[in-house]
């Protein structure tokens, strides 16, 4: 991050923190999700307590107010600090890729990544509305890109979903950004949220292969009707969407898991799903596309690992905002590079992970408090 994103701090030779010393700070909050003035005072209450030094005091450990943490944050511009935080995220990528653990294609996950809000409006379009969740209808959203397989799910690229986005936009700039870290993706799963003619469209365009459920649309309720009467066949091609933005996909008609025999409502019996695999991959094992489809579940997984590092604040600065993001997911990947440096040194195939993120955590949170010792 000190390398990557460039916080401005006064250099005038009175000056008491340096650049490396704010992200120490930011580095704290995110391991404490804490708030930037708590989270400071109670880093400078550890840093004091840790010091094997009798004669060091509270006042000895001292660290930035939160208040000047959060200013020099927010002097950013957006755009700036959106470019610099994606180079960031890079990084981590590039180092994970060091240990061979992307040499083969990876299965990927898109879905959203919502962070509720309660503000009186929509922020400028920084937010989008949803169905009423938590007590609000108003949200900050991010699709991100992530692996989902066991032992490599890193963080690869994230999107700000703001008010005016459309979602095929944000997939597009998601594929392109995997694209250009050399990131090959051998199936992509996605939310049925994303189930539209614009965004199948812009995977065909990049030849990205996928798998998603449909929306129950009255063409596709026909279809599953047609299946249970035997008129159509499990695996058959299906169109959809407004002339001028057509799209022909692959639809697999599959029976729903632990639903009672009883049932005869076909459309509560069966699940549909959208693809454009080859028709003979498809045939050779249809049954393996429900377990393929639940690593999509590995994302969610990931979204609880990288809430365990975001700090919180009530500030409506959307460099600010930003940057707790990123920070987030860059230190889930960082939990991710100390699982693999592991896996290295003692031989083995990284599986699930070897140290928890409360280890990880703990450490880095102790080199912090270090770093504040005597100031």
């Amino acid at each position: 991050m000190c390398a990557e994103v460039s916080i401005p701090v006064s250099g005038r030779y009175n000056s008491l923190y340096d650049e490396r010393d704010i992200h120490h700070a930011l580095i704290a909050l995110s391991l404490s999700n804490g708030y930037a003035e708590s989270g400071m005072r109670r880093l400078a209450i550890e840093s004091a307590s840790t010091s094997t030094s009798t004669s060091t005091s509270t006042a000895d450990a001292r660290v930035p107010s939160g208040s000047w943490v959060r200013d020099r944050v927010a002097s950013i511009a957006e755009g700036e600090m959106t470019s610099m935080l994606n180079r960031a995220l890079d990084s981590t990528l590039e180092q994970v890729k060091s240990f061979g653990v992307f040499a083969s294609p990876i299965i990927a996950a898109i879905d959203n990544h919502d962070i509720y809000r309660y503000d009186h409006d929509l922020d400028g379009g920084f937010l989008r509305r949803g169905k009423r969740e938590r007590g609000t209808t108003k949200r900050e959203s991010y699709a991100t890109l992530q692996c989902v397989e066991e032992g490599r799910r890193a963080q690869i690229a994230c999107e700000q979903f703001g008010f005016f986005d459309e979602k095929n936009e944000v997939v597009e700039r998601l594929l392109t950004t995997a694209r250009l870290d050399e990131m090959e993706i051998s199936l992509l799963l996605l939310d049925r949220g994303f189930f539209s003619s614009p965004v199948i469209n812009v995977l065909e365009k990049n030849k990205q292969i996928f798998l998603m459920p449909c929306i129950l649309y009255d063409g596709v309720k026909k279809a599953i009707i047609e299946y249970a009467q035997g008129r159509r066949k499990r695996v058959s091609r299906y169109e959809m969407g407004p002339e001028e933005s057509r799209v022909s996909f692959t639809l697999v008609i599959l029976p729903k898991r632990n639903v009672s025999t009883e049932e005869k409502n076909p459309l509560k019996r069966f699940i549909p799903f959208a693809t454009n695999m080859p028709r003979d991959r498809i045939l050779w094992n249809v049954w393996r596309l429900p377990a393929d489809y639940r690593m999509r579940w590995g994302i969610e997984s990931g979204y609880s690992g990288v809430e365990q590092f975001r700090a919180k604040t009530t500030s409506r600065n959307h460099s600010l905002r930003l940057l707790y993001l990123f920070y987030s997911m860059i230190l889930y990947n960082a939990w991710l590079i100390a699982n693999l440096i592991l896996a290295r040194r003692f031989a083995k195939v990284l599986g699930r992970p070897i140290i928890t993120t409360q280890i990880v955590k703990a450490m880095l949170l102790n080199i912090i408090s270090e770093s504040f010792k005597g100031r």
